[in-house]
C-alpha cells in the first residue's frame, strides 16, 4: 500500500466530479435558467441553486486538497510512506467524498462543516506527523 492510492483516487474523483458540474451547467442553459453568455464572465444573471452548489463543491476540490497533495508528494519524495499515512490519506479521501455528497444533495451546513473540519484536522495531522519525522 502507498499514499499514492488515496491521492490518485482524490484526483480521479475531482476529475469525474467535473461531469456533474458540466451536466448542471448544460441543464441550466437548456432549461433557460441561465443564458450561455453567463459563462463568459459569470456575472450575467443568477444561476440556479443546483448549479451553484455543484460549482462551489468543484472549487472546494481545489482548495484544501492542494495541501493534501503537497503532503503526499512530500511523503513520497522523502520515502516516509507508511501505513499510518496511507490510512490518513484514505480518511481524507473518504471525508471529501462525504462532503461532496452532502454539499450537492441535502446541503446541511452543520453536517458539511463537521466533515470539512475532520478533513482539515486529518491534513493537519499528516503535516505535523511528517514534520516530526524529518
Amino acid at each position: 500500500m502507498s499514499i499514492i492510492y488515496p491521492m490518485g483516487l482524490l484526483a480521479i474523483f475531482t476529475l469525474l466530479y467535473s461531469s456533474i458540474l458540466i451536466t448542471g451547467r448544460k441543464k441550466a442553459v437548456q432549461e433557460g435558467d441561465v443564458k450561455a453568455s453567463y459563462f463568459k464572465e459569470h456575472n450575467n444573471g443568477t444561476p440556479p441553486s443546483y448549479m451553484q452548489k455543484a460549482t462551489r463543491q468543484w472549487a472546494n476540490l481545489y482548495e484544501v486538497p492542494v495541501l493534501f497533495y503537497a503532503v503526499c508528494i512530500t511523503i513520497l519524495a522523502l520515502k516516509l510512506d507508511d501505513m499510518i499515512f496511507v490510512y490518513m490519506g484514505y480518511i481524507f479521501f473518504s471525508l471529501r467524498l462525504v462532503q461532496a455528497f452532502i454539499h450537492t444533495t441535502y446541503n446541511h451546513i452543520y453536517h458539511r462543516l463537521l466533515i470539512f473540519f475532520c478533513g482539515m484536522v486529518t491534513v493537519l495531522a499528516m503535516w505535523v506527523r511528517l514534520l516530526l519525522m524529518v
